[in-house]
């Protein structure tokens, strides 16, 4: 039963990368359509300013509708106007009905004034201000989760695939985790978002050292679902702060999951170094996280609490690199706590599109030897 429920589960979550990745696609057509559609509306302004002051006073030779096409603009100053015999006359107000009679060169200028006033854009304060485009932010590739959230009305995808290696005490564990996905549903602006995730199908192969070779497993993980809540924003010293509880739901193979409701409580800090401490700072982030689970082994429950602090620094607009330090104990019911490190980066495609990269090492016999990933997510 465990099983199917896994297997569905997953199923679904894989049809929703799928859909991810079409998306992905539309997207970059999309994009490519509304910039070819920008130009030519460009061009056909700059056209058509040109051919109406033309049609305005065919008899003035200077170059009016490069120029006048500039004015509607606004990107022309009243200094360049001097340069081009008698077009400084333009700026002048028209001349009332009881004023001296305008000789026709200004009475032609004039016009040509009333024209580039037409084709003038309404001001910028009359127009509304557009959004900020949104930028994706991810809690992959870290073992630590971050304090942002899902924007409100928005899905967000992350996904991945990581090998693990473990040579411990005369045992060798290759394991495979794919794809791993984590989808993420913002609720409340800047505030809660609901997020479900699983490590996919896991795939290990064993060496107990006894001669009899590797020995394979394989089969899907658990589903865990939850929620993440902003407390409060970074003030001075205060730290953004955030909290997520989530359980398993005793999905998945038995043997690869403990077949258990699995809860954990997450205490999620983090600082914008340059707030904290200027300009000198930009860029530079610390976050981490402060974790308490209630987990099984071989059926026993038993309180595990976890601690990380990563700190991330983004290189430019779209490259970012991250180091951590994070320990999980006890690893499992009677062991020692598991010390590990791992470091890594991400790459935006675009503002909606990221990929990640990332390499861990345990620093205890407790802990994997080593392990790497890499990952894709999407923001729709």
């Amino acid at each position: 039963m465990n099983d199917t429920i896994g297997a569905v589960a997953l199923s679904v979550l894989v049809s929703v990368g799928v859909l991810a990745e079409l998306n992905l696609v539309r997207l970059f057509m999309m994009d490519w359509r509304t910039s070819r559609r920008e130009h030519s509306r460009t061009r056909c302004r700059w056209e058509a300013t040109g051919s109406r002051l033309a049609a305005s006073d065919a008899g003035v030779s200077v170059r009016r509708a490069p120029l006048a096409a500039a004015l509607a603009c606004g990107v022309v100053p009243q200094a360049a106007l001097a340069q081009t015999s008698g077009l400084q006359q333009t700026l002048q107000p028209r001349p009332s009905a009881t004023s001296a009679a305008a000789s026709p060169i200004e009475g032609r200028l004039q016009l040509n004034a009333d024209a580039v006033t037409r084709l003038q854009p309404p001001a910028a304060t009359s127009e509304p201000v557009p959004a900020p485009p949104l930028i994706i932010a991810t809690d992959r590739p870290s073992f630590s989760d971050t304090a942002g959230i899902a924007p409100v009305g928005h899905f967000q995808l992350e996904t991945g695939y990581t090998f693990t290696l473990r040579d411990r005490d005369g045992v060798e564990t290759h394991r495979h985790n794919g794809p791993e996905l984590l989808a993420r549903v913002g609720l409340l602006d800047d505030r809660l978002e609901l997020r479900a995730t699983t490590s996919g199908h896991v795939w290990s192969r064993t060496d107990d050292g006894t001669g009899a070779g590797f020995a394979s497993t394989e089969g899907f993980s658990d589903v865990a679902v939850g929620f993440k809540l902003k407390l409060i924003d970074q003030d001075g010293l205060l730290p953004r702060l955030a909290v997520e509880g989530i359980t398993t739901v005793g999905a998945g193979r038995r043997g690869i999951s403990s077949g258990r409701a699995e809860p954990t409580i997450k205490l999620i800090w983090a600082y914008d170094l340059e707030k904290l401490w200027g300009d000198r700072w930009k860029g530079f982030g610390v976050y981490g996280n402060v974790n308490l689970a209630y987990p099984t082994t071989d059926g026993d429950r038993f309180v595990q609490g976890a601690a990380s602090a990563c700190g991330t620094y983004a290189i430019n607009d779209t490259i970012g690199v991250f180091a951590e330090y994070y320990l999980l104990g006890p690893a499992a019911k009677g062991t020692d706590a598991a010390h590990s490190i791992d470091v890594g980066g991400t790459y935006l495609i675009n503002t909606r599109t990221q990929l990640d990269a990332r390499m861990g090492f345990g620093l205890n016999r407790t802990a994997d030897n080593v392990y790497v990933g890499v990952g894709i997510s999407v923001l729709f």
